[in-house]
């Protein structure tokens, strides 16, 4: 049932009453939690108590993974003749991880293997010509990909043409027309047998090259590389965690095992790099949090690339201890600099769209590209509409694009594929470069499209009832512990009904404390919150009222609540 509150539309749904029992009993929770994963899908109590206890033990097998064996047999191959091989990243923190545990692996099994990270300021997204021209010269015939190249069919076609043959690893969203690859691992791709479907790049270049480990270092090895055996594990697991959070992949199935796991190998990493990063930022001896990846680590990472293949954040992963401290202080004045000037994008962004009444915001900016997507991200959540920004460059033009919850954006982009010069992305975050003379065609289609699929409000999930009176700090407990919260996996919403002045301030005489102010409540209302455990304190966090108690717009009679939870 859909309804107001809090200026969002909200969605009750109802959940089998015989799967909350269920997995209230074998996973030793309360009733409310319970109702928050069946309400989630979650139907059998094994996948509850996975969710609950997450951790590697329980991925899937990587030879579910499509291609893996050919990617196996390839590199085998490379192997054998002592191919040169470049593995190809992507500018960001999941490409940058991604490409340094591909690396380490294939250095492990004596592999003569380099590493290229584009600029997509000055080379654009993915592979280009003139660097394929590039590796041919030096001898190259294979390329691995990470986080990137699904799509880049064309490219890949001409390096096919060079002698260079390409394996692609990738997690984003799958083109009508596959590339001429020799292996794609996707786990969007359709019809395949691996169960989970969002890994990030990084993701599946951990679960590839830890295959590629087991099946060929009986034959090969003895590359150098600080990490073997166990404390590859490790080290490579570190990097996953920083990697997929910093990418914003839902942290959910698999997502969760790695990150979980991860990021305990984050504050015990002996990396250098890792170690000056945690230093430089403050967050040295101590527990490294998702909150402590999403903010501080992962957007160092971003976006530092210097046009000729190298990237800051890959050497500082790579890096001796005196080099690392060097590079992650400069690395964190960066971000400092990157901060002021987002700050002063997204004031020139905002100008630029004020009483636009387009359903789609397709704005040409002259702002730094490494700002772009920050300022797309922002405007596109308090607008609630596609937002695509565009910035010209010698006669080519580069976009970064972002939607709003439930809008694919990479759908847009494929219905008009025949204009750019290359593209991809995740639904709600997409880029593309395009021939500069083509983007007022592009904004026309554009429009067009926004037009016929209008970008409509998705509304957000209430999980459980749970009045007042009912919360206890085993339940905030509880709720604490189905974290880490991100990406398609937020912290639980709760309603209580009915409510008055009086359920508030007994809710407080008996220790709940209330971390948003309370609103006066003239008559009972429905209270929509959330629900944590602080210092033993249960705080409650208001997100809005929606109406009197009983008002039939809620779909379900007042008394509809769950029976008393005494976990």
């Amino acid at each position: 049932m859909i309804f107001e509150g809090g200026s969002r539309l909200w969605s009750l749904e109802s959940a089998d009453p015989a799967v909350i029992e269920e997995i209230a009993r074998s996973a030793g929770v309360s009733r409310t939690t319970a109702h928050v994963l069946a309400a989630r899908g979650f139907e059998t109590c094994a996948a509850a108590v996975r969710l609950l206890n997450p951790g590697v033990g329980s991925l899937p097998d990587a030879h579910l993974l499509p291609d893996a064996d050919r990617v196996v047999e390839r590199v085998g191959r490379a192997l054998d003749k002592g191919e040169r091989i470049v593995v190809h990243g992507h500018d960001d923190a999941d490409g940058v991880t991604a490409a340094v545990i591909m690396v380490e692996a294939l250095l492990q099994l004596g592999a003569t293997v380099d590493s290229y990270i584009p600029d997509r300021r000055t080379e654009g997204h993915g592979l280009n010509r003139a660097e394929l021209d590039r590796f041919a010269a030096r001898g190259v015939t294979l390329i691995i990909t990470v986080d990137s190249c699904v799509s880049d069919r064309d490219d890949i076609a001409y390096g096919n043409s060079l002698g260079i043959d390409t394996i692609v690893t990738d997690h984003h969203e799958i083109p009508p027309e596959l590339p001429p690859a020799v292996a794609i691992v996707n786990a969007k791709l359709p019809g395949i047998d691996y169960p989970y479907r969002y890994l990030a790049g990084v993701g599946v270049a951990w679960r590839i090259s830890g295959l590629l480990l087991e099946k060929l270092s009986g034959k090969y090895g003895g590359g150098e590389t600080a990490w073997y055996g166990s404390a590859w594990d490790d080290e490579a697991l570190a990097l996953v965690a920083i990697g997929s959070v910093a990418d914003r992949v839902p942290l959910t199935g698999d997502n969760r095992d790695m990150v979980v796991d991860g990021l305990k190998m984050v504050a015990r990493s002996e990396r250098p790099g890792l170690v000056a990063l945690l230093a430089e930022t403050g967050l040295a001896g101590g527990e490294v949090t998702h909150n402590d990846v999403r903010e501080f680590l992962g957007p160092i990472f971003g976006r530092v690339s210097n046009g000729k293949g190298r990237n800051t954040a890959y050497d500082l992963l790579v890096a001796d201890y005196e080099e690392a401290e060097k590079i992650a202080h400069e690395l964190v004045l960066d971000r400092k600099e990157w901060q002021r000037s987002a700050a002063a994008a997204w004031k020139k962004v905002k100008a630029l769209v004020e009483n636009d009444p387009e359903p789609v915001l397709v704005i040409e900016v002259d702002i730094p590209i490494e700002v772009m997507g920050a300022a797309a991200s922002r405007l596109a959540e308090q607008s609630g509409r596609p937002v695509i920004l565009i910035r010209k460059k010698n006669g080519d033009a580069t976009a970064e694009a972002r939607g709003p919850v439930g809008y694919n954006i990479v759908e847009a982009f494929r219905s008009m594929s025949d204009l750019f010069l290359n593209y991809g992305g995740h639904p709600r975050a997409a880029g593309f470069s395009i021939p500069s003379a083509k983007i007022p065609l592009f904004r026309e289609r554009m429009l067009d499209y926004a037009a016929a699929v209008p970008p409509t409000p998705v509304p957000r999930q209430i999980d459980a009832e749970l009045g007042l009176a009912r919360i206890t700090t085993s339940i905030a407990g509880e709720m604490d512990a189905l974290g880490p919260f991100g990406q398609g996996w937020s912290r639980p919403v709760l309603l209580a009904r009915g409510v008055t002045d009086d359920d508030a301030a007994a809710a407080r005489q008996v220790g709940i404390r209330f971390s948003t102010p309370v609103p006066r409540m003239r008559r009972p209302v429905d209270l929509i919150y959330r629900l944590r455990l602080s210092d033993g304190i249960a705080f409650v966090g208001i997100l809005g009222t929606v109406v009197a108690r009983g008002d039939a717009s809620l779909g379900v009679p007042a008394s509809d609540t769950l029976a008393g939870d005494s976990r």
